[in-house]
């Protein structure tokens, strides 16, 4: 087999196994570290951080190895090896670290573990791509067309992965299996280059694992370290992540990503949930239930005396598993609809109740607290509106977020007042009643609710109902005007806290700061949070913009010095850029889970077109300054554009939902252009800087750790800063002005062309 095709059918493969790859193992951290942003912001830096560590440092000795296909050949069944080891070693970090199955990990944990665990695999593959370049234009008169060509194929491979993974392994397989088929497609690579016993020993292990059907014992038997100490009954792999089963004794417990869902029999939680909200109405007949049904709250709300109850829940694979374990519902009234709960309420509220053929009495919201983005949604100003829409007149909301029962600390009570000032924006009537969860009820009719214990207590009994824990000696204490008192005037001390938005989401912010205070000291950021803006931020960049500028001026550095900045600010705007097409997707239509992973898929797909429209032209191009400065004026140029495209798709499909619907295929097109961008710079990158270099894997090397980089900045700052504080539309207005401040310095540097003259 020729050298070029063999290195297109491992530059491909490379694709493909860090797109998998990189899914398989962040759902896998997911489970380990309670999948807010901050965990993925921190997985995902840590994942670019040994990629570019992996170009950087280890592609700056491609170029002195004489061995280098036979070292490729051992790169790659390294590859294979450690992948399937990686899972087995993230599913041991809790018994490591000691921590019990839905026991929160501190933050200095979560660094470390992800820092350690993803180290290998990502320089490995980092590297990879290196060493494929460096042999593919060795002896080459334009290297940058041959690393064009590798490039553009491990983007091709990207996008075939992201599609096979959604659309097909992710349902199929368990991570296991998953993990081992990469295994086995870098083992056949790897062997195109060289062959050894080590690979026959391994191939013989995969065959036989297949055989046996061993990675499915293997997966269960590993995920088991993760729930002690209780016993894992069963565990799955859904499209929405992963679902276990734990039993202690006679209690069973349910699991979403490591999150504790609910635990069957617990009545005390189950009972708070629902008696609450429907002891505040009169009439409760007509009931919408957003998640939590099969932890037993069905059954409380069918004690009264109700009509219906529409019970909204997206994974089937909760309510399956909840029914092999728990008594199933076979009430008629109750119907069940695997739907996002939040795209749900949005289309009975401004699509003349196509969901439903009336308004209800009582919306019972029993979700986590917004501790993601997409949990955030149900917590935002956005989704009160929707919610008050499909309510009766006189009808009442309810849901609980996590609290203590005697103390509110500073960072819990900003959280709480935040929820609670979006909240009172649309509903006149609220009251909280405290606990170990607080019970937020409100409604649209003023007086329409009461703290009174007495009251509730005498319509529990005319309504006939038995409960064990919501009843006369328990309510007096619950709605204790001292204790209600102390939660409100620990909220009220707050008053000017950010409203919870959709496009500015401060409410996970603040999740995520109280979260932190319980493993470290946070107060002093509490006074910054709200005066920090988009003005600061710009400072900041145009400080930075003036000190580089200098430099450049007095160093008379030529076009690769702001060439290489630019690199580290595209690396940085394209993950921004994508982590908001997918958020404002969530927040506009709600999830579902295969247009995100197209949107994924469709910014891989930009980015193999733009690599091949760059190689096409790149012996051709006699003014590289010129046409940088044109992709660069692009990059300043699309936040504007996306920013603006959000902003119409948003309103547009909440007063004309129809052609709303329609404008769903901008987040095919929008990552699409996107990927264009970056895919066609980071090679006409390479070309600027390959000009009469002799060091290709060194040069190569350094534009693509430098890129990483970049991505890992925006990794971290997009989901937790960026995002929550200045909000979708404003992010993109700061990246276009960091774009044009780079631009300006690659105007004010020395043209190329004009040297060689």
């Amino acid at each position: 087999m020729k050298i070029n095709l063999k290195l297109n059918i491992s530059a491909f493969a490379l694709g493909l196994t860090s797109m998998i790859g990189q899914i398989i193992i962040i759902r896998e951290l997911i489970v380990v570290f309670y999948g807010n942003e901050l965990s993925l912001g921190i997985i995902l830096a840590c994942w670019l951080f040994w990629s570019a560590f992996g170009s950087l440092v280890l592609g700056r000795i491609a170029d002195h190895i004489q061995f280098k296909e036979k070292l490729l050949s051992y790169v790659q069944l390294a590859i294979s090896i450690v992948i399937p080891l990686n899972i087995f070693l993230i599913r041991i970090i809790k018994p490591l670290l000691k921590i019990h199955a839905g026991k929160l990990i501190g933050f200095t944990q979560m660094l470390g573990a992800s820092f350690v665990s993803l180290s290998v695999i990502c320089i490995l593959m980092g590297f990879t791509f290196i060493l494929i370049s460096r042999i593919a234009s060795k002896d080459n008169n334009v290297p940058s067309k041959q690393i064009g060509r590798i490039y553009l194929l491990e983007s091709l491979g990207a996008s075939v992965g992201g599609l096979i993974y959604t659309l097909f392994l992710v349902k199929a397989y368990t991570p296991f299996h998953n993990a081992l088929i990469l295994g086995n497609l870098n083992l056949i690579v790897s062997i195109l280059f060289n062959r050894n016993l080590i690979q026959l020993v391994y191939l013989v292990v995969f065959s036989t694992t297949i055989i046996f059907n061993w990675p499915k014992h293997l997966d269960g038997f590993t995920r088991g370290f993760q729930s002690r100490p209780m016993k894992l009954v069963e565990n799955k792999d859904s499209l929405y992540g992963n679902i276990s089963v734990t039993r202690l004794e006679n209690q069973y417990s349910f699991y979403e990503n490591g999150s504790l869902l609910f635990t069957g029999g617990d009545l005390a939680t189950s009972e708070e949930s629902v008696h609450y909200a429907m002891l505040e109405h009169l009439y409760p007949k007509k009931i919408l239930l957003i998640g939590g049904g099969t932890g037993g709250a069905i059954n409380q709300i069918l004690k009264h005396k109700v009509d219906r109850i529409d019970y909204v829940e997206l994974d089937p694979f909760i309510i399956s598993l909840s029914q092999k374990y728990m008594p199933p519902i076979t009430d008629d009234r109750v119907n069940t609809i695997h739907m996002d709960g939040r795209l749900f309420v949005k289309q009975a509220s401004i699509i003349g109740n196509f969901t439903t053929p009336y308004k209800y009495d009582v919306i019972i919201l029993s979700l986590p607290d917004p501790y993601t983005a997409s949990l955030n949604r149900f917590y935002s100003l956005e989704f009160f509106q929707e919610v008050k829409k499909i309510l009766e007149p006189r009808g009442v909301f309810s849901f609980g977020l996590l609290s203590s029962e005697n103390y509110i600390s500073p960072e819990h009570a900003v959280y709480l007042s935040c929820i609670y000032n979006t909240l009172k924006k649309e509903f006149n009537d609220i009251k909280l009643l405290p606990g170990d969860t607080i019970t937020f009820i409100a409604s649209g009719e003023p007086g329409m609710l009461t703290q009174d214990a007495n009251v509730l207590i005498k319509r529990l009994k005319e309504r006939n109902i038995k409960t064990k824990f919501v009843r006369e000696y328990y309510l007096p204490f619950k709605l204790d005007p001292l204790r209600i008192k102390y939660v409100e005037s620990a909220i009220q001390k707050f008053q000017n806290t950010r409203i919870n938005t959709d496009f500015k989401p401060i409410g996970y912010l603040y999740h995520a700061i109280l979260w932190i205070s319980f493993f470290d000291a946070t107060r002093n950021l509490l006074p910054y949070i709200g005066k920090i803006n988009l003005g600061i931020f710009i400072l900041i960049a145009f400080a930075l913009f003036m000190i580089t500028l200098l430099a450049q001026k007095l160093t008379r550095a030529s076009l690769k010095f702001p060439v290489l900045i630019s690199m580290a600010g595209t690396g940085m705007s394209q993950i921004c850029f994508q982590v908001i097409i997918i958020l404002a997707f969530q927040f506009i239509y709600g999830y579902m889970y295969y247009q995100i992973g197209f949107i994924l898929t469709s910014f891989m797909i930009g980015l193999t077109i733009g690599s091949f429209f760059i190689t096409k032209l790149i012996e051709k191009i006699e003014d590289e300054k010129s046409l940088y400065l044109k992709t660069q004026s692009m990059l300043a140029i699309y936040p504007l554009i996306l920013a603006g495209a959000l902003f119409i798709i948003s309103k547009t499909n909440q007063f004309k939902p129809g052609i709303g619907g329609m404008l769903q295929i901008a987040f095919v097109i929008l990552p699409i252009a996107a990927g264009f961008i970056g895919g066609f710079q980071f090679l006409l990158a390479n070309k600027i800087w390959l000009e009469g270099s002799k060091d290709i894997a060194k040069t190569t090397g350094l534009l693509c750790g430098i890129d990483l980089l970049g991505s890992c900045i925006g990794g971290l700052v997009i989901g937790m800063i960026f995002i929550p504080i200045l909000g979708i539309i404003q992010t993109c207005v700061l990246l276009s002005v960091i774009n044009i401040f780079i631009f300006i310095l690659i105007s004010n540097s020395r043209n190329p062309a004009i040297q060689k003259m």
